[in-house]
């Protein structure tokens, strides 16, 4: 393995100081916040204290001397109005006090010699029974400068000791810190520093505890470590042994496809570009350079398709392409280089895909099979040639034989889907519409009407044949339904309907099936006597939702009054026409997990109030596939 280069995965040792100085400063800065924020709220709390205690003295002296002092100032007793003065002066944060009249001063104590701003005023009156006598005003000044000096100092020793107190727990933690952490995580940095994929065997290791239970948290880091060490060296090895025996398989595989004469390519979404081996390219008679120059190589692969399916395989590609597909493996009969016609057994698939289900890496696998084919081809040739003169020469003695057991064998056919189908019959869904249809031939013969009674049992003996057709030829439903169009409708009414078709849509089973259902849809819109119909106001629609393949067709501008009746018709059917519609239905339901829907649907067409007739045939594609 290849030697790495070291580089220092942490800080050098001298700079690993910073982190308890660090965390020093955030230990200093939170405590002095927390002391800051807790000396604030207690002078607060005595600032609130005290000035309480001034506001409580002041409304003690309002209830308690105001009266008293207003007596002794109406009797001019001077005597007593200095004893309440002086009362008054006791009181607690009482600088000084006096009484003022509109003579001037007329009373004084207490020190005047202190300014104070803060003041409280107290007016002086006298009332007998017929009026009130003012008689001055007693001023009392409230010292406030004390309070404030003995808040500072508390302020200022509780700071103090709050911070020394800090500060010896912070160096104390930062001691104990130095000793736990900071030594430890020291020894892991060099080591980190000298640790790479070549000394793998260096195992990291620090104080170790004296037992189990003293295990910390760098104790577990440590641990991991190693862990981390020990996994990383048993993932090399394994790398090690993956990567030498992925480099004996690849060459074992590419032995293994030379000698197939297997051609691989991969086609890459995102360049466009064919990436293949030179068998690939050979069987392509081009050069490996020529493939990867090629323009839109998928279009370009899909116009070398030829032979008797070319129309079938070029609609699986165009769904494999567009992530319908997963894979397909089939004969292939394309058209190389030089217009040489060669035959491959083809294996793609989709090795990859995007963010939006749509195909990222497509796999092509071509194995020449032209050799095999072409003596196949010749074989047959020579078999059918042999053939024939043998057809000749017993043709006449033969043919009543021959038809005799085709017959036989229809028979035989027919009698073995009638007793696989037994059970599917026996439910009430499928014999409902069946009892329906006796019902009402037994009502048609019994009112002598054997026109249409006839023709309710030809009807009916065309829905069992079609019933138990499960033929398995590739077809597309685009072409049945045009088909059917031309062959239900004259040229000018067929020009007439509204088509919504796709390109293609390529089934693999249930042909005859699925052109019953709508050749007795169509047969319900236009041979019914409810309304008149007119080709112009049909419209023809298929379209994929999910699983379910969907034809519908819809018949414009239908009378209110004509669309009710018909709906009747539907849900009691008395129409030949919609009674094997109704079998249709169960047909649709049994065999393919769909449904076959008839509704209604208002419109307003100028000034008369119309209708939609709706017809949709649902079937499975997956269970048709």
């Amino acid at each position: 393995m290849p030697n790495t280069a070291k580089t220092p995965l942490l800080k050098p040792a001298s700079e690993k100081t910073k982190l308890a100085l660090t965390l020093l400063t955030y230990i200093l800065a939170f405590s002095f916040f927390v002391s800051f924020a807790t000396t604030t709220y207690i002078i607060y709390s005595d600032y609130r204290q005290g000035t309480n205690e001034l506001d409580q003295s002041i409304k003690q002296i309002q209830s308690g001397y105001q009266e008293s002092v207003s007596y002794s100032l109406w009797n001019f007793d001077n005597q007593q109005i200095k004893a309440q003065l002086s009362g008054i002066l006791n009181f607690p944060g009482v600088l000084n006090v006096y009484i003022e009249t509109n003579e001037g001063l007329l009373h004084s104590t207490g020190n005047f010699d202190k300014l104070s701003a803060d003041k409280h005023a107290i007016d002086l009156f006298y009332r007998n029974s017929d009026r009130e006598y003012a008689l001055g005003v007693l001023n009392i000044t409230l010292d406030y400068q004390g309070l404030y000096e003995s808040l500072s100092y508390k302020a200022l020793i509780i700071l103090a000791t709050q911070f020394f107190k800090t500060f010896s727990v912070s160096l104390f933690i930062l001691f104990i810190f130095q000793r736990l952490v900071t030594a430890r995580l020291q020894k892991m940095s060099r080591w980190a520093n000298q640790f790479n994929i070549n000394n793998l065997d260096n195992e990291l290791t620090v104080n170790k505890a004296h037992n189990q239970h003293q295990l910390d948290e760098i104790d577990d880091v440590v641990t991991a470590i190693n862990a981390m060490r020990t996994s990383l060296k048993e993932d090399i090895k394994k790398r090690e042994q993956v990567e030498d025996n992925l480099k004996k398989s690849q060459k074992k595989l590419s032995i293994a496809i030379n000698n197939a004469e297997l051609g691989l390519c991969e086609y890459n979404q995102i360049t466009d570009q064919f990436s293949g081996n030179e068998l690939f390219a050979k069987h392509l008679e081009l050069e490996a350079d020529q493939l990867k120059a090629i323009k839109q190589p998928t279009e370009w692969f899909k116009q070398l398709i030829a032979g008797e399916r070319e129309i079938e395989q070029k609609e699986r590609l165009y769904q494999l392409l567009n992530g319908h597909m997963e894979r397909i493996c089939t004969e292939l009969t394309l058209r190389c280089n030089n217009d040489k016609i060669k035959h491959f057994f083809a294996t793609i698939q989709v090795s990859q895909w995007n963010e939006n289900g749509l195909p990222l890496k497509i796999v092509f696998c071509l194995l020449d099979k032209t050799e095999q084919v072409n003596a196949i081809l010749e074989a047959k040739e020579l078999n059918v040639a042999l053939e024939e003169k043998v057809h000749e020469r017993t043709e006449e003695l033969t043919t009543e034989q021959i038809q005799s057991q085709a017959e036989i064998s229809k028979l035989k056919s027919r009698l073995a889907k009638l007793e696989s189908q037994k059970l599917r019959y026996q439910n009430q869904q499928c014999l409902q519409p069946m009892s329906h249809a006796l019902s009402q031939l037994k009502s048609l013969i019994h009112h002598d009407n054997h026109v249409q009674a006839k023709s309710l049992i030809n009807q009916l003996n065309h829905h069992i044949g079609s019933s138990f057709t499960n033929d398995t030829e590739t077809f597309d439903t685009v072409t049945l339904i045009t088909r059917t169009l031309s062959n239900e409708l004259n040229p000018e009414d067929y020009s007439n309907v509204q088509l919504k078709l796709p390109f293609s849509l390529t089934l693999d089973s249930y042909q005859g099936v699925l052109q019953y259902c709508f050749e007795r849809t169509l047969k319900a819109i236009i041979n019914n006597n409810i309304f008149d119909f007119k080709a112009k106001n049909l419209m023809v629609e298929v379209a994929l939702k999910d699983d379910f393949g969907v034809i519908t067709a819809q018949c414009a501008n239908i009378p209110v009054a004509q669309a009710d009746v018909f709906i009747e018709h539907w849900q009691s059917p008395s129409h030949n026409d919609l009674i094997i519609l109704k079998m249709c239905q169960t047909i649709l339901q049994e065999l393919f997990d769909g449904d076959l829907i008839v509704r209604m649907a208002s419109s307003q067409e100028t000034q008369t109030q119309t209708q939609t007739l709706e017809i949709q045939l649902q079937f499975n594609i997956n269970r048709l596939d």
